[in-house]
């Protein structure tokens, strides 16, 4: 077959083609039969050219299906045998006969995988779950990548019409058996609404459908799942809650959310990822990406519910759970529509019991204990293997680093060698303290943070991913203002005078791949300003950092508890100071408030702001706007750690680069807040 791009829906549609043209092959196969193996009557060139169609068919077959081994051997065989030289009518019966063997093969084969989707009534062969899950899963370390899902088939994942998943179409299964009474409407809340349970249920005439969400545009009301009070109690006959719990960090509130907003005879179909013989819970919040994935298979889960503890948590909510399975929908549906013994499904209710349930006994006690050791089994082997994988990395990578190290003089020595390297030109911390103490310029800064914003990572726990901040980022860090400086953290290069520990950060965080998208974005004819005159190391340092305001009435817009200044004498030589607080995370979210606070101020005033990403493009905006614009940083709190002599959190300021220093003590300061102007946090 050739190599060509096809929709999921067309791959279905020719999927079906080739199964239903099986039969008809047979038929063909059983007409030439008796002339080649019984009259000895060799076929005619006609039906020679329709036997290789068909051989060459059954080979599509097998790459159309992605089968492997035996079956896909044996096809490319025939097929090869069949283009073959002209066969004798002896060689032609053996190879009718294959061919026969061959397609009942595959009809048993392929009419296993023939279903139906419930959803959209179509006949389907379901696609199986997106092999980049499974692939990240193993590249992350996650330990229960070989284990099984409930409700995550991974055969019958979606369905290629109308992209129903699994969960979806049982869902939709158990929603066909509940009805209004004539003349009425069921009230239905869809959370995080999925397309193929919401054409579903718009679909229905007896179906009041309203759908809601934290983020997401396009719903009835957007609202916290674990915070409704926008709803009133007993409002809905159906909630839908598949997979976003392990999205919600209180996933108690928002469990007892669901129970306060559900009639009492209302069902609420409650779902969430759920591996076979985990029982106990995993969570933990603010981890990167990647951690995420390692640790509950997926980037953007939080948490990974065991089975009893999932149950447990919506019973303490006061829910009684039904479980429901093939018991409760029937063999012959399950096998027709592709569901198998991990589909359950669970409802919630209040006064109603769908299900009884069983009590637990040796049997099924002797059941968990084995699933559970099944999946610690696994787990172990993946570890091991894992562990197996990284000592043979690192016993590698070590041997390369002594050689390299060995011969570090001579390569960096070669001029071929240097002559494929460049450097961005940074100017040094005095020449840009000149050009923004007696050129009155400003200056953007842009270190690792800005940048992994511009590229869509997430480094930072006060600010999030955002495309529209990503944009105005790149706009500043490109721009070309006679008036506008923008510094960079010198660390492209020498790294002699850096101390140790932060040498050694940056060799982590600037691999060949960062440093060739940091490359991208800038311009090696350009000469930047440097970054580092944010930090006080050193008394020299603060005494030139402090000229900047000398005598000059100052704005500091700043996040709402960094406290520029309260309680050090950073600032004591500025003229005035007066403040507009932010958000202390994710500022940028009120951006366009606080440029037209900042806006109000005199030209005359040194804006000095310490917010983050969000400061690189305030301190552009404002020098084209006319003012002389500062992105200060971390200018107050490295002069408190220079102070202290150590680099601890400061319990009554704001700081991302100490460990727990998101948790801020209050102050009482009358100086200081008799100097705040606007407050937007």
């Amino acid at each position: 077959m050739e190599k060509t791009e096809y929709s999921k829906q067309e791959v279905n549609q020719m999927k079906w083609q080739v199964y239903r043209q099986l039969p008809v092959f047979k038929q063909k196969i059983l007409a030439w039969y008796p002339d080649v193996k019984e009259r000895g009557i060799p076929w005619e060139k006609s039906t020679g050219t329709e036997v290789c169609t068909i051989a060459a068919i059954l080979c599509d077959c097998t790459i159309l299906f992605a089968m492997q081994g035996e079956l896909s051997e044996k096809c490319r065989q025939i097929k090869a045998v069949s283009e073959n030289k002209p066969l004798e009518a002896g060689e032609q019966a053996a190879l009718l006969e294959s061919l026969f063997e061959m397609i009942e093969l595959l009809e048993e084969y392929i009419g296993k995988k023939a279903k139906k989707c419930n959803v959209c009534k179509s006949d389907v062969f379901f696609t199986p779950i997106p092999a980049g899950y499974e692939e990240t899963r193993k590249q992350c370390g996650f330990l229960y990548c070989n284990a099984d899902f409930q409700l995550e088939s991974k055969e019958n994942y979606g369905c290629p019409v109308c992209g129903a998943y699994d969960r979806d179409r049982l869902m939709v299964a158990f929603l066909e058996e509940v009805h209004a009474e004539k003349g009425e409407k069921l009230r239905m809340l869809h959370v995080a609404p999925s397309p193929a349970m919401e054409r579903y249920a718009l679909g229905r005439e007896d179906i009041r459908y309203e759908s809601t969400d934290l983020m997401m545009e396009g719903v009835t009301f957007q609202a916290d799942l674990q915070d409704m009070d926008m709803v009133a109690d007993e409002t809905y006959d159906i909630i839908v809650c598949s997979h976003v719990l392990e999205h919600v960090e209180n996933d108690a509130k928002a469990m007892q959310e669901l129970y306060r907003i559900l009639k009492p005879d209302g069902v609420c179909l409650v779902l969430v990822p759920l591996i076979v013989g985990k029982h106990d819970t995993e969570e933990k919040w603010n981890c990167s990406i990647e951690e995420n994935w390692r640790r509950f298979g997926q980037g953007d889960h939080s948490r990974l519910y065991g089975k009893e503890d999932f149950v447990g948590r919506l019973e303490e909510a006061g829910f009684y759970i039904n479980e429901l399975d093939e018991k409760w929908f029937g063999r012959e549906f399950y096998q027709e529509y592709g569901f198998d013994n991990l589909s359950i499904m669970y409802v919630a209710t209040k006064d109603v019991k769908l299900v009884e349930k069983e009590e637990e006994g040796t049997g099924s006690e002797l059941i968990r204990l084995r699933e559970e050791n099944k999946l610690l089994r696994q787990a172990l082997n993946n570890l091991n293997g894992q562990v197996a994988k990284l000592r043979n990395v690192v016993e590698t990578n070590f041997q390369i680093l002594f050689h390299a190290q060995d011969n570090l003089g001579y390569e960096i020595s070669d001029r071929k060698f240097q002559d494929n390297l460049w450097y961005p030109k940074i100017m040094s911390e005095e020449d840009t303290f000149r050009e923004i103490i007696e050129n009155k310029k400003s200056i953007a800064r842009f270190g690792d943070g800005e940048f992994g914003i511009i590229f869509g990572e997430q480094r930072w726990r006060f600010q999030g991913t955002n495309d529209r901040l990503a944009y105005r980022l790149k706009e500043a860090l490109q721009s070309r203002q006679a008036n506008i400086l923008i510094g960079l953290n010198d660390f492209y290069g020498d790294l002699s005078t850096w101390t140790r520990r932060a040498a050694d950060g940056v060799r982590i965080y600037l691999t060949p791949e960062v440093r060739k998208k940091h490359y991208a974005l800038l311009d090696r004819d350009r000469e930047y300003a440097c970054a580092n005159v944010s930090r006080n190391e050193t008394p020299e340092h603060v005494k030139r950092q402090k000229q900047i305001w000398e005598g000059r009435d100052c704005v500091f817009i700043e996040g709402f508890q960094t406290r520029m200044g309260v309680g050090n004498n950073l600032f004591d030589n500025a003229a005035s100071i007066v403040r507009i607080l932010c958000p202390a995370e994710n500022a940028f979210d009120r951006y366009e408030e606080i440029y037209k606070e900042a806006l109000k101020q005199p030209k005359d005033r040194l804006v000095l702001i310490a917010l983050g990403p969000t400061a690189s493009v305030l301190a552009y905006d404002l020098a084209l706007a006319g003012y002389q614009a500062i992105d200060i940083g971390h200018a107050d709190l490295s002069y408190e750690w220079m102070l202290r002599g150590s680099h601890n959190r400061v319990p009554e300021k704001y700081s991302n680069e100490a460990p727990g220093g998101y948790v801020v003590a209050e102050i009482h300061d009358e100086a200081y807040a008799s100097q705040i102007i606007a407050d937007f946090h």
